[in-house]
């Protein structure tokens, strides 16, 4: 190499009087505050559900393990457990945080995955309609549970 070297230019630095460092003055570049996106809502909903399944869990286990005689429920004993309205709807908010988080984890996966915007959307209706499924499924099979003659 011959002669001086020169410093390279950064392309997204403006360079004016010889200056080579960030302009002094920053008017105009803010954007303002920021707006929260759909991606950051749905990381929030997800720790709240992961919050929601670890209590959810851990209720369940202590009374249907751990509270029920011989550490396991017959079937009468989970009839007669799921005619308590409490216990349906800790028994319930299992199930839709598990479905909430797990459904979330999958269509971040997916979203990392798939190149395009309408793939994704696509992907993320699918989920969507499945876990809804899933989670009136499990409300019928509970009613249908609760209201059966043990």
């Amino acid at each position: 190499m011959s002669g001086p070297m020169s410093p390279r230019r950064f392309a997204g630095r403006p360079v004016a009087d010889g200056q080579t460092a960030a302009p002094r003055s920053m008017e105009g570049l803010s954007r303002g505050p920021a707006t929260p996106v759909r991606a950051g809502r749905l990381w929030l909903v997800q720790v709240v559900t992961g919050g929601a399944l670890i209590g959810f869990l851990g209720l369940h286990l202590i009374v249907q393990h751990f509270l029920a005689p011989g550490g396991l429920r017959d079937f009468s004993s989970v009839v007669d457990y799921l005619r308590q309205p409490v216990a349906i709807l800790a028994e319930l908010g299992l199930v839709g945080s598990v479905v909430v988080h797990a459904s979330l984890g999958v269509r971040t996966f997916v979203v990392e995955l798939v190149h395009g915007r309408r793939a994704r959307r696509l992907a993320t209706i699918l989920i969507a309609v499945l876990a809804t499924g899933i989670v009136v499924d499990a409300v019928w099979l509970t009613y249908r549970i609760a209201s059966s003659q043990s």
